[in-house]
């Protein structure tokens, strides 16, 4: 459902020049076809901080390729407590799950300003029957999303709370640092702001915040991290790669199809 109290609609981005097509759906559409496949794209648009693109339990009529910004997927527990699922960044197909027409199994919530590329989810169903190439990407996706959930459960369930949060702190700078590295040539080596909390971060692991706070306080005394009002820096990647035992190559999938 949108957020029509936060939601503004913007000029929008053509397919053809689109920054980030390489890392989105539309990434093996053929440049003379992404006129036709742009069509598809219901409307783009923008939502402030800390306003929700979809709730779960509700049934939204859309699904997303994020833009620009990052998003924070979670879901709540029936004790009330939140569970970070993982953290989106742009190139990210939201909002896409197994039954199309039942609710949102999760939430998800802006955690900057960000752009959204909105598609209807009859408009879904059409684009993978009509666009190989788009049905393609998307069991690729699905196939890295898989890859990421199994180390997000490894990590949370048999590591110490600082590899844990090590892990995820370095998983999304990994992330953000390719798209730096895609988008914005020549490469910026400077450390990359996470934008988020601490109790981002503690949902995420599942933690208590002062666990986190705790935590965090002993990987900045090491020189590893700095954290500001809202965003964490990664500052000795490798050494929190060593802590958090991330190998990048365990989120790889090889292009098969």
């Amino acid at each position: 459902m949108l957020d029509s109290s936060k939601e503004k609609q913007k000029s929008e981005t053509q397919c053809e020049a689109c920054p980030i097509r390489s890392m989105a759906l539309f990434k093996r559409v053929p440049q003379d076809q992404l006129g036709h496949t742009q069509n598809h794209r219901s409307s783009q648009l923008t939502y402030e901080a800390k306003s929700h693109l979809y709730h779960e339990g509700e049934t939204s009529t859309h699904v997303y390729t994020l833009f620009s910004g990052c998003v924070k997927l979670y879901k709540t527990l029936k004790n009330g407590k939140i569970q970070g699922l993982r953290f989106a960044t742009p190139g990210d197909f939201l909002g896409f799950q197994g039954d199309l027409e039942g609710t949102m199994h999760h939430g998800a919530v802006a955690l900057t300003d960000i752009t959204v590329c909105a598609f209807s989810k009859d408009e879904v169903y059409r684009m993978i029957c009509e666009h190989k190439d788009i049905a393609s990407e998307l069991i690729m996706k699905n196939a890295k999303m898989m890859a990421f959930c199994q180390e997000h459960l490894a990590s949370t369930g048999a590591k110490s709370a600082v590899e844990s949060i090590a892990f995820t702190l370095v998983e999304f700078n990994h992330r953000l640092k390719q798209l730096n590295r895609t988008n914005t040539p020549p490469y910026d080596n400077r450390p990359i702001d996470l934008p988020i909390t601490q109790e981002d971060l503690a949902d995420a692991v599942g933690l208590t915040a002062i666990h986190v706070n705790r935590t965090l306080r002993q990987l900045k005394q090491d020189n590893l991290i700095a954290c500001g009002k809202g965003k964490i820096q990664v500052l000795n990647e490798e050494k929190l790669k060593s802590l958090a035992h991330f190998d990048p190559n365990c989120l790889h999938v090889s292009n098969i199809l």
